[in-house]
C-alpha cells in the first residue's frame, strides 16, 4: 500500500500518483480538521494547511481540470467548519 505525504499528514493515494480526485481533497480536509480536533496542530496550522491546499494545491492540479470549482468548494466548506469550531 503506497502512501503520499500531502501538507505534513499522511493520507491515502487512490487513482493515480498525486492530488487527482474530489475524494482525496476531501480525504485531506478530513484530516487536517481531524488534527485540530485531537489537538495535534493549532487552529492556525489547520487554517494555513487548508488556505494552502485551496491556493496553491489545487491551482497547480493538471488532474482536477474540470473539478477546480468543486475542489475549492470542498476546501471553503471545511475552513468554514474550522472556523466553528474555534468559537
Amino acid at each position: 500500500m503506497s502512501r503520499n505525504i500531502y501538507l505534513g499528514r499522511r493520507v491515502r493515494d487512490t487513482g493515480k500518483k498525486g492530488l487527482d480526485n474530489l475524494r482525496e481533497v476531501r480525504d485531506i480536509c478530513k484530516a487536517i480538521l481531524r488534527d485540530y480536533k485531537r489537538h495535534r496542530i493549532p487552529y492556525k496550522t489547520a487554517m494555513r494547511r487548508l488556505v494552502f491546499l485551496r491556493t496553491t494545491v489545487i491551482k497547480r492540479s493538471e488532474k482536477l481540470v474540470g473539478k477546480k470549482r468543486k475542489a475549492y468548494a470542498i476546501v471553503r466548506e471545511y475552513e468554514e467548519q474550522l472556523r466553528r469550531l474555534r468559537k
